[in-house]
């Protein structure tokens, strides 16, 4: 009887710790100091060995690696994406969200859906609505020791952590979102 429960024990053990280790993938980018633990629910896209990994791009929804190769903007996504400060257009946060709403998501910067930043961080928020039914929502933040060279009175890296949605998801996929910024960990080396 004592064999029985040692081995019914031992056996849920090994369960609950594949569960638990199968259910979260944990995305970490020492250059940029990007750390996040991947919800379930989440698809940790792999980065292709011939592009320089500036931060991990999650799919939402009913989705397979096979998506990650696709265009990404027929999928919902959450995208972070971090890059070296060394241009005006992106010098300030102010800047850097106009940067991202005009130049990337080629739209007018709406204001943000509430309570969207990223804890220890100054963060600024905007939303882009496409006539296709798409939503983009930005959050982007600074980080990192100044660089002199460029302007020492601001940090050195950019984050840009983005939403792509439509209508239908955008409430669910913003309660997936919001748990991202939650939960990441911006440390570059100082």
């Amino acid at each position: 009887m004592a064999h029985r429960t040692l081995a019914a024990i031992t056996l849920w053990a090994c369960v609950l710790l594949n569960v638990s280790a199968a259910s979260q993938d944990i995305y970490r980018n020492e250059e940029f100091g990007i750390t996040l633990s991947v919800s379930k629910g989440l698809l940790l896209c792999p980065t292709p060995n011939d592009e320089h990994d500036h931060g991990p791009v999650l799919l939402l929804g009913n989705t397979n690696t096979k998506d990650c190769s696709d265009d990404l903007a027929i999928h919902r996504s959450i995208d972070v994406f971090a890059s070296f400060n060394k241009i005006e257009d992106t010098k300030t946060l102010a800047r850097f969200l106009k940067s991202q709403c005009t130049g990337v998501f080629k739209g007018n910067c709406l204001p943000a859906p509430p309570h969207l930043g990223i804890e220890g961080t100054r963060s600024a928020a905007g939303r882009v609505n496409h006539t296709d039914g798409w939503i983009d929502v930005v959050v982007v933040t600074q980080a990192g020791k100044p660089d002199p060279l460029f302007d020492s009175s601001v940090p050195s890296i950019n984050y840009d952590l983005h939403l792509h949605t439509n209508r239908e998801h955008l409430e669910n996929d913003l309660r997936v979102f919001r748990s991202v910024l939650a939960t990441i960990r911006l440390s570059p080396a100082q």
